[in-house]
């Protein structure tokens, strides 16, 4: 501190004055200071500068504090006395004080005692409030869990899942803090899948109520549209109900729509209408299958009320519930199924044998179409499915006339029809359009031109038209569309049943008679056609003179009987033939001249002329006819006899038989009955065996050789016949040209040179 005043002031001087003032300011940490000054590197000579500074503020300080006790001692000497005055009141003062602070503290002890009594009181209070809050809170969580818990068990899972909710949401978040609302709220999910699974339970046992309860629900439908039309349907169903009942007067939806709202409300509808669909097609698979056969009224009932009822309980769905299904996945199941009826009814109806429930299948089908067409379903393609049943009933139909047309055939004799009353009369012209005005006016007795069959046939086409007209009235088509629809039936039932009932018995019949009285059928027949189209005109209901793209087929298919009459008359008398010649055992080699023609021969002509004669007062043309085929016949089978590699031999007897058998079939050709006067009917069918015969007996090979002559005198014997003849003649018996005749031997010459130069006339040149 000295050095301060002395000269200049030293570092050493104001670090220790800075030290010192550190200490000064110090409140009382006095540690870092004393450090700083001990901790020094050079210690000793730090701590004693320190020191000595230290001193010389203690010293200024000293002087100080003097000074200023000297300035404010007299008042100071003031303040003693004033509070030596002060003090007897004070203790006064002090005395009243201990005094009223005793009081207070008796009084504070029994306030203190009541105090305490009021907090444990307000405090009991406070717990009683608590209490009761929380049981406040905590019996409605327990009462709607114990709720939830018995709407489960008596199976009420809606109320249920709501009161869930309700407890999930409000309840248990104002009790969480519990751990009875832990354990509560752990079982939450399981209630949930609980519910869920109690719902799809349900919903399961719906789906297998709602299946069976469809047959019913579409019979009732089919039942109500029914009785709106005062129609029937025979044998239509064993069992009457109620028509004025609807899907869900006869099935119960309630479970349908309670499982749909706990699925909603659980958050996973989308799972209850993929689940409803999927079983739905399953289910309609099951139902477009028939367990049984169909081959009854009943069985088809059935089959068509499942699928009604199924689709009407779909409509009902539909328009009841939101999104359930929709009508886009509705239509498509239908479209489905109506391809599924169409195969089913295919396969069941081909194994059907009788009209008559193919018939009512029919109605039954309209009906299903008119039901579930006022549902809003399209039903065009089940009209397809209608046209299709009209084809298997046409083919049933012609099936069934079969055997009708057979025994027809078979009961009819073949002869024309003798009327001796107008009754008679009236019973055919009235069921038979004969418009022969001269047969007409004609006096009883008279005869039709027709057997008993005609009218019978004509009556069936009648029947089978109106049957067609009938069945395909209600198909909504037009009166051109059922025009065409019943022309194709009739010609099929022409083509497939009446010709081929005819044809049968032709095939079958071995009377002439019979065939040409079928042939007049056959042209009457032909003829009624035209009265057939008119009158499917007048009950279709369409113009007679329009342009039908179908029209009777009845001119060509009795044209074809007509011709198979002929054929089949040509046929018998051929054979008939053929049996003449073949127990004939025609004799070329007789040892002698008999003198006459053939017995076989006369045989066979008088069975001809005796045929001839009954063909020509049943159908003239036909008769003529046989007469020139027979005669060309007869021709064939002698000139084939001429041929017969298996006759080796032939002599001048057998020739002069054969000439004289020529002759007789020239005498048969020549007084044919039903050629007209100068009308040469049968001229020149047998010159080819006169010429033959002629050119034999009389030796003439000599002109047969000069082409010239040939032409003129032989022109109907062919060489390969004359050379066959010449080959094969030989009048001598067997023995050795030593033993032979000149005349023999000379003809034998001859012989050789004639087969020489026609073998080489027939090679040709």
């Amino acid at each position: 501190m000295a050095a301060s005043d002395d000269g200049p002031v030293s570092a050493e001087f104001i670090k220790d004055l800075v030290l010192i003032n550190e200490l000064v300011a110090s409140e009382g940490q006095l540690g870092p200071t004393l450090r700083a000054v001990y901790d020094s590197e050079d210690g000793g000579a730090v701590q004693s500068t320190f020191l000595e500074g230290l001193d010389s503020y203690t010293k200024r300080m000293d002087t100080e504090i003097e000074r200023m006790c000297n300035k404010y001692y007299q008042g100071f000497i003031d303040s003693i006395e004033e509070l030596l005055q002060v003090r007897p009141g004070a203790s006064k003062l002090k005395e009243l004080v201990v005094e009223a602070g005793q009081g207070l503290d008796q009084s504070g002890e029994a306030l203190l005692q009541g105090t305490d009594d009021v907090v444990q009181w307000r405090t009991t209070q406070r717990n009683i409030l608590l209490a009761i809050e929380a049981l406040t809170n905590c019996l409605p969580v327990l009462k709607l869990f114990c709720k939830i818990n018995t709407q489960l068990a008596a199976k009420r899972y809606y109320p249920a899942l709501k009161a869930l909710l309700e407890l999930e949401n409000v309840h248990l978040p104002r009790v969480s803090k519990y751990t009875f609302a832990q354990r509560i709220r752990e079982r939450v999910p399981l209630l949930r899948k609980r519910v869920k699974a109690a719902a799809h339970d349900e919903l399961q046992d719906f789906l297998a109520s709602i299946r069976d309860r469809s047959g019913k629900v579409g019979e009732a439908a089919m039942k109500q549209v029914l009785s709106s039309q005062n129609a029937k349907i025979s044998d239509f169903s064993e069992k009457e109900m109620p028509v004025d009942l609807c899907a869900s007067d006869l099935a119960d939806f309630s479970a349908l729509y309670r499982t749909l709202h706990i699925y909603q409300v659980l958050g996973c509808r989308h799972e209850c209408e993929q689940y409803y669909r999927e079983e739905r097609k399953k289910q309609v698979q099951l139902v477009l299958q028939p367990v049984a056969k169909l081959d009854t009224l009943p069985a088809y009932s059935d089959y068509f009320f499942q699928i009604a009822g199924f689709f009407l309980v779909e409509d009902t769905v539909l328009s009841t519930t939101e999104g359930l299904i929709e009508r886009q996945w509705a239509d498509e199941v239908w479209e489905s199924a109506v391809a599924r009826i169409a195969g089913v009814l295919e396969i069941h109806l081909s194994n059907c044998k009788t009209s008559e429930t193919i018939c009512s299948v029919k109605e039954l089908i309209a009906l299903f179409n008119q039901t579930l067409q006022g549902y809003g379903y399209n039903v065009g393609r089940l009209f397809e499915i209608l046209l299709q049943v009209r084809e298997r009933y046409t083919a049933v139909l012609l099936e069934q006339s079969h055997e009708t047309f057979g025994e027809l055939m078979l009961a009819d004799n073949f002869a024309p029809v003798m009327v001796h009353t107008e009754e008679e009369y009236r019973a055919i012209a009235d069921l038979f359009p004969f418009g022969d005005r001269v047969f007409q006016e004609a006096p009883l007795p008279k005869t039709f031109p027709f057997s008993g069959i005609v009218p019978a046939i004509y009556r069936q086409l009648r029947d089978f038209i109106d049957t067609s007209v009938k069945f395909v009235s209600d198909l909504d088509l037009s009166h051109t569309e059922v025009d065409e629809l019943v022309r194709k039936a009739t010609n099929q039932m022409l083509s497939r049943v009446v010709t081929v009932a005819i044809f049968n018995y032709i095939e079958r019949c071995s009377n002439p008679l019979h065939l040409a009285q079928i042939s007049v059928n056959a042209t009457h027949l032909e003829a009624a056609c035209a009265e057939l189209e008119r009158y499917v005109s007048s009950i279709t209901h369409s113009r007679d003179d329009e342009v039908h793209v179908t029209r009777l087929h009845g001119a060509t298919a009795f044209k074809d009987v007509r011709q198979a009459c002929e054929d089949k008359i040509y046929a018998i008398l051929q054979a008939k033939i053929d049996e003449f010649f073949d127990l004939g055992e025609y004799d070329w080699t007789p040892p002698e001249d008999p003198g006459k023609a053939s017995d076989f021969v006369y045989d066979m002509l008088a069975y001809l002329t005796t045929i001839s004669a009954s063909l020509a007062t049943i159908l003239r043309d036909v008769a003529k006819s046989v007469y020139i085929e027979t005669c060309k016949y007869i021709n064939r089978k002698f000139l084939a006899l001429v041929q017969d590699d298996t006759v080796k031999r032939m002599n001048m007897n057998g020739f002069r038989t054969f000439g004289m058998d020529v002759e007789m079939c020239e005498q048969y050709a020549d007084n044919c009955p039903l050629a007209a006067p100068g009308d040469a009917l049968c001229q020149d069918i047998f010159a080819p065996l006169r010429q033959l015969a002629d050119l034999v007996l009389k030796w003439d090979w000599a002109s047969f050789l000069d082409d010239a002559v040939r032409v003129r005198k032989y022109p109907a014997v062919r060489i390969d016949v004359a050379l066959g003849a010449i080959v094969k003649y030989d009048d001598t018996e067997k023995k050795s040209f030593l033993f032979k005749s000149s005349d023999e031997k000379r003809r034998g010459r001859e012989k050789e040179q004639i087969i020489k130069r026609l073998r080489a006339l027939a090679d040709g040149p």
